[in-house]
């Protein structure tokens, strides 16, 4: 089986990942190549593995700092980024692929013409996007197969096939328990969505000391609503590698997940869990699905005070019961052998 992965445009699939986005494509992509499948990456400058003469240029904000996030561009940036996806689906369309797996949020890889390019599978890792709804409506089932990383993702969308939940995963040999016992953690990525100024009101409610670990998205954010909030029992590691933000984590009693849009899966959970961390977490999106074991974890959005509930109840939970959580159902393995049965049995009909 030969694939081509298509990954996102913005951020390198490399440590220190940008965002859930990244470390799925390269969970992904490292277990088939494990397992012997001809994987070809296509990604931005910067990835590790990637087919480097079609790579995408990526985002460079300098000199436009005060304006960088996740969802706008420089100037420029987004003229480059749509002739790099041309040219890898002008190449796609003329391949010897056995499969596409299209994980990019770009309408142009939605448009490759399916009598040219091989049978094409994407993976719906974001809410709707309005250009790309739009796509999916007019051309119907000639866009190929969809996954979705939860049922909450898919049901968001307008697609004309049914749609596989298959979630994300966690490396469980990699993401190791650890003995907990440093306070609370919060890591991702620092944006007003993700509201990690939350987490320091509720660490304090606690009286627990809190580590944040994460790149900061939106510096006028960071300014105002972080920094001043720093201290002795507040600290900011910035961004870290996999490693680093693993130990850290299991060296931790309770780990806040603090959303204030509706999350499409939130990786960081099942992260947390492999290190026997326990998890609390607003209600959004696919947050429910994936704390459905903990109900009483999760707290109404929003809600200070019943974060602080949720995160007490959290505090008692045993260590090995958080981690057994992500070894049954979010382990690295079995999104490999939902994948490669999805694969096989496209390539079959």
């Amino acid at each position: 089986m030969k694939i081509a992965v298509v990954g996102p445009s913005r951020l390198p699939i490399a440590p220190p990942f940008g965002g859930g986005l990244e470390v799925f494509v390269h969970r992904l992509v490292s277990a088939l190549r494990l397992r012997g499948v001809e994987v070809d990456l296509f990604a931005a400058r910067g990835s590790i593995g990637h087919i480097q003469s079609l790579e995408f240029p990526g985002i460079d904000w300098t000199g436009f700092e005060a304006s960088a996030r996740d969802d706008a561009y420089p100037p420029g940036a987004m003229e480059s980024e749509a002739a790099a996806y041309r040219r890898v689906r002008k190449l796609l369309e003329r391949s010897d692929y056995d499969l596409v797996h299209n994980n990019s949020v770009h309408p142009a890889m939605l448009v490759m013409d399916p009598g040219k390019a091989p049978p094409m599978i994407t993976t719906l890792h974001v809410p709707p996007q309005p250009e790309l709804q739009q796509i999916v409506d007019t051309l119907g089932p000639s866009n190929g197969r969809f996954t979705a990383v939860s049922r909450f993702t898919a049901d968001q969308w307008r697609i004309p096939t049914p749609v596989d939940v298959i979630h994300n995963s966690v490396d469980t040999d990699q993401w190791r328990p650890g003995p907990g016992g440093q306070g609370v953690v919060w890591f991702g990525r620092i944006t007003r969505e993700k509201a990690p100024h939350i987490a320091i009101d509720v660490s304090r409610r606690l009286g627990l000391p809190l580590t944040l670990i994460g790149r900061c998205v939106e510096p006028p954010y960071f300014r105002k609503e972080i920094a001043p909030r720093l201290g002795p029992d507040i600290r900011w590691l910035g961004s870290l590698p996999p490693e680093e933000i693993a130990r850290t984590v299991g060296h931790a009693d309770v780990a806040l997940v603090t959303p204030e849009w509706d999350e499409p899966f939130g990786l960081v959970i099942i992260e947390a869990l492999a290190c026997g961390t326990p998890v609390a977490a607003f209600a959004r999106g696919g947050v429910t699905e994936v704390l459905k074991d903990s109900p009483a974890h999760l707290a109404v959005p929003g809600d200070v005070d019943d974060l602080v509930r949720a995160a007490r109840a959290a505090l008692q939970q045993p260590r090995e019961h958080a981690r057994r959580t992500a070894v049954r159902r979010f382990d690295i393995h079995t999104m490999l052998e939902r994948y490669l049965t999805l694969f096989e049995g496209v390539l079959t009909r």
